[in-house]
């Protein structure tokens, strides 16, 4: 962000500036520094060409005025005086001393004439601006006849892109300069992009602020943002999901997303690895992956990008759970229809392998599968089974290698209006 100049430290006006004790007036336009951006003196002002009728005056009432150059020469007794550049002035009035000094400001003038771009040590976080041109001090005396100089402030300004939200979006960045400098070390930019330098502040209010712009620069900063989603599933009867973590029931199905800044980074690669053994992990090269994690454990899932000459890389990862295994069976279901409980289905969690045959003693086998997520709606061949008890038999693996050998009995209740 472009540091704003606060409004007790300048002001510019076309004609005339007013602050405090003074006001100037004549041609061309004028700035006013006091306090905190000068030193041991009242006001410096700063003029866009001195000319004939350029004055400035006191804004307060005194019964008289006596206006003196810094080395005590005898200026005039009137509330306004002529001003001339490089030139210090001493009022007295009301007792009260004021020392302000002025500037053509015309006289100082900013030349930019260059302005290149070199990698830094660490150039895939930095680069160094080089500028070249003619930046003339700003000399004024304070009240005690010491040398001080005027803060010259430049700003570089480049397009660029940033991640925020989620997104990769275009933005400009800028940022304020304080003379003097030869080089400029700045955030290495993540797309290609020209760099630009303007200033000073003081030139900038008057709307003749020198710039100068570098020839484009070949980004090669890389930087990615991975992200997962949980593929859901929608059986109601599985448990062990986590809404807005990559936590859950296995087998997990996960979609990652390299967020990556385009078009400089070229190459992805991901790794997977189970925390319980690091040393060994899988490697794909997809941009964005979509993965099963079939297994109970906890996982780092590290994305590395680079451009593509290889000189930049940059990672993050991310952590997976997939949790532990278990089935929980219902002894009661009423299929009347309701939308409630219409359906014997198993409770689970993380389950990779399973069967369950269902069975009464006056049918036999009324119901089988191998998917936990299905269950029986209390039909036999298309037809109402009868309530009462049936039986189950249930074999199935955990994602955690876990077995279950599960046997019991389930009551079908309906009410007697259910066809």
């Amino acid at each position: 962000m472009i540091k704003k100049i606060a409004l007790s430290m300048l002001l510019c006006f076309i004609t005339t500036s007013v602050f405090s004790q003074f006001i100037s007036s004549g041609s061309g336009r004028s700035i006013q520094l006091t306090g905190s951006a000068v030193k041991n003196i009242d006001a410096v002002f700063l003029f866009n060409g001195i000319t004939a009728d350029n004055q400035i005056q006191f804004a307060g009432s005194a019964p008289s005025y006596l206006w003196k150059k810094y080395d005590g020469s005898f200026v005039s007794n009137s509330s306004a005086i002529s001003v001339e550049d490089g030139t210090g002035y001493v009022l007295t009035a009301n007792g009260v001393q004021y020392y302000i000094w002025v500037i053509d400001y015309q006289k100082y003038l900013t030349s930019l004439t260059a302005l290149t771009v070199s990698e830094s040590i660490d150039k895939c976080s930095n680069i160094s601006l080089n500028f070249s041109g003619k930046i003339p001090d700003l000399v004024y005396y304070d009240k005690n006849s010491t040398k001080q100089l005027l803060s010259r402030q430049f700003t570089v300004s480049y397009p660029d892109q940033e991640y925020a939200s989620g997104q990769w979006s275009a933005t400009t960045r800028s940022l304020i300069e304080t003379y003097p400098f030869t080089t400029i070390v700045l955030n290495a930019p993540y797309k290609d992009t020209s760099f630009t330098l303007s200033g000073d502040q003081y030139a900038t209010l008057f709307g003749i602020a020198s710039t100068v712009t570098s020839d484009i620069y070949k980004a090669i900063r890389v930087e990615c943002h991975p992200t997962g989603s949980i593929v859901e599933r929608d059986a109601a009867n599985e448990s062990g999901r986590k809404t807005g973590t990559l936590e859950g029931s296995g087998p997990l199905n996960v979609s990652f997303k390299s967020n990556a800044n385009l078009p400089v980074t070229q190459f992805y690669e991901w790794r997977i690895c189970n925390l319980a053994n690091t040393s060994n992990y899988l490697r794909y090269t997809d941009a964005d992956l979509r993965y099963v994690f079939s297994e109970t454990g906890d996982y780092k899932v590290t994305l590395i990008v680079t451009n593509s000459s290889g000189s930049c890389s940059h990672s993050d990862s991310l952590t997976v759970k997939v949790s532990s295994s278990f089935i929980n069976v219902p002894n009661v279901f009423t299929p009347n229809g309701d939308g409630q409980n219409d359906q014997f289905r198993v409770s689970y969690r993380s389950i990779a392998d399973y069967k369950i045959l269902l069975y009464s003693s006056w049918a036999g086998r009324v119901y089988t599968s191998t998917d936990p997520a299905q269950g029986w709606d209390g039909r036999v061949g298309g037809k109402l089974a009868p309530p009462g008890v049936y039986y189950y038999l249930i074999s199935a693996t955990g994602t955690d290698g876990k077995k279950f050998k599960l046997k019991g009995n389930v009551n079908l209740l309906r009410g007697k209006n259910v066809k």
